[in-house]
């Protein structure tokens, strides 16, 4: 006897939720932001970077973030710039499962205790 739709989805939600929670499992950092690679002008009047584009100071990497409702910035060296895009990147993803993983606990609830009309 075949299986109902209504059942086949709801394995295959649970199914994708186990998933999503092994994913999760392997995510190690986490942060949320943006980061920024900058040349800058040291401001010295008599530097080459002042008038030669191409002789600006760096590359300095900036990481922007929301911390208590505020915008704020802080430089960060080129190793913990490459460890942050990590972690942004995985931010990202986190909340890309997050949002699978609301979806297929909606069908699932809907599954289980259908809406009345």
């Amino acid at each position: 006897m075949p299986r109902k739709p209504s059942t086949r989805k709801t394995h295959a939600a649970r199914e994708r939720i186990a998933k999503l929670r092994e994913a999760l499992g392997e995510i190690e950092l986490l942060c949320s932001g943006s980061l920024s690679e900058r040349m800058m002008k040291c401001g010295k009047p008599g530097c080459r970077c002042a008038t030669d584009p191409s002789a600006r100071h760096g590359p300095y990497y900036e990481w922007g973030r929301m911390r208590a409702g505020k915008l704020v910035h802080r430089y960060v060296t080129a190793e913990q710039a490459k460890t942050l895009r990590e972690a942004i990147d995985n931010h990202r993803l986190v909340k890309k499962l997050l949002r699978a993983w609301e979806i297929d606990s909606e069908l699932l609830i809907d599954a289980e205790q259908p809406t009345e009309s």
